[in-house]
């Protein structure tokens, strides 16, 4: 009986993991081709390659605001899958898209769709994790996403120095396509039964989203993802005009060092997903560290080598501060409410999202994509200094917490 329930869970990780695969490389297609797609087949400006990721976000933050907290947790497999599914309609429409507007309108329904998928993803990640194993669980989910951004822009590379960028929708159409199929496989055979039955109502879910930001744990991993936002949303939206204008790097050879990136990422949460952790809080300061290192050699014009220096430096921290974030949230709420929590979440993310890449953008046609870099430094640095404030508090109070006996 042990071995049959052993190899159901190993079938169910490993068909989660693939759905986590192939829609992540879908998601981070759209995220740096359709930059790239806008500015060289659409002919727009820069405030309209910023306005496709706000939009993306603007998406997203709706679904986290309307959608999410409301969605029944046994009902969560078949949601993610049928967002997945309007997902891959919007990919088939951005094939045929030929203004921006058109492309303005399919940033923000896709972002609507993975606003719902990616909190949900994590959720049913923890739900189907033994006892014991949920953070290698999470690892191992995070580990998946990020060999998919590997494949994902090593694909993008191909594409786009061979045939038209507006192809690469073609072909991650089926990716999608696959991932849809896999999603409404897999939530035929797992079961997420918990005792609430009810929907929450919208009071209920900002009651419990108010208790979860009161959390000091909950909040040291929330501002420390926060701030990682900066360098990793900046780097796939501008990444590909950064190394255009800084060092001559054609978009093409662009989507080949970020692959850099994403295995220096992928190596992070794969040691993290086999190995214990014993020191999550060191691992989360060592992760600050090399994002304000990163993100600052970004900004100098020194040739190649340091704009691939940087990357590889921020491919640590986008591999290991997302796993112990969620393992931080996941440690400090109860299974029910991880739609709930995860979504809110999101929601602050969604909102970094929608204002990073619109703020960067005005700076950089303002002044340079440089001053863009070294201003937006200046939040994100607070962020990280917030981050370790609420930890270091959260510590102070768990160790004056008198014991009982």
């Amino acid at each position: 009986m042990n071995n049959t329930n052993n190899k159901l869970l190993l079938i169910n990780l490993i068909m989660l993991l693939s759905v986590a695969f192939t829609m992540r490389t879908s998601t981070n297609m759209l995220m740096t081709v359709v930059p790239v797609f806008t500015k060289y087949v659409i002919n727009a400006d820069v405030f309209f390659v910023g306005l496709t990721a706000t939009l993306y976000g603007i998406g997203a933050m709706v679904a986290n605001v309307l959608i999410n907290g409301r969605i029944n947790i046994e009902k969560t497999p078949r949601t993610i899958a049928l967002l997945l599914l309007i997902m891959t309609v919007g990919i088939f429409f951005y094939l045929l898209s030929n203004n921006i507007y058109e492309v303005l309108i399919l940033s923000t329904v896709t972002g609507l769709s993975m606003g719902v998928v990616q909190p949900l993803l994590m959720t049913v990640t923890n739900v189907i994790a033994p006892p014991g194993k949920r953070d290698k669980y999470i690892a191992a989910y995070t580990a998946s996403l990020s060999l998919s951004l590997i494949f994902g822009v090593v694909m993008e590379g191909l594409i786009t120095s061979s045939i038209n960028v507006r192809y690469a929708f073609l072909i991650f159409l089926f990716i999608s396509l696959l991932s849809t199929v896999l999603m409404f496989t897999l939530s035929t055979r797992i079961k997420m039964n918990m005792k609430r039955k009810n929907r929450l109502t919208f009071k209920e879910i900002l009651g419990k989203a108010s208790h979860s930001l009161k959390q000091g744990k909950v909040l040291f991993a929330l501002f420390g993802n926060i701030a990682y936002a900066f360098p990793f949303i900046l780097l796939i939206t501008y990444g590909s005009l950064m190394g255009k204008e800084y060092n001559g790097i054609n978009p093409d050879i662009f989507f080949y060092l970020l692959a850099l990136f994403y295995i220096v990422s992928f190596l992070t949460r794969l040691v993290l997903s086999v190995k214990n952790v014993k020191n999550h809080e060191i691992l989360m300061y060592a992760s600050f560290a090399a994002t304000i290192i990163g993100y600052l050699l970004l900004g100098i014009d020194a040739g190649i080598i340091m704009f691939i220096g940087s990357l590889l430096i921020l491919g640590f921290p986008h591999g290991s501060i997302y796993p112990t974030a969620s393992y931080y949230i996941a440690s400090s709420v109860e299974l029910e409410d991880l739609n709930v929590v995860y979504s809110v979440f999101i929601l602050i993310m969604d909102v970094i999202i929608f204002l990073i890449p619109f703020v960067f953008g005005i700076i950089s046609t303002i002044y340079s994509i440089r001053i863009a870099i070294y201003l937006t430094a200046v939040p994100m640095g607070l962020l990280l200094l917030t981050s370790v404030f609420f930890n270091i508090k959260d510590n102070r109070a768990i160790k004056n917490t008198p014991v009982t006996q």
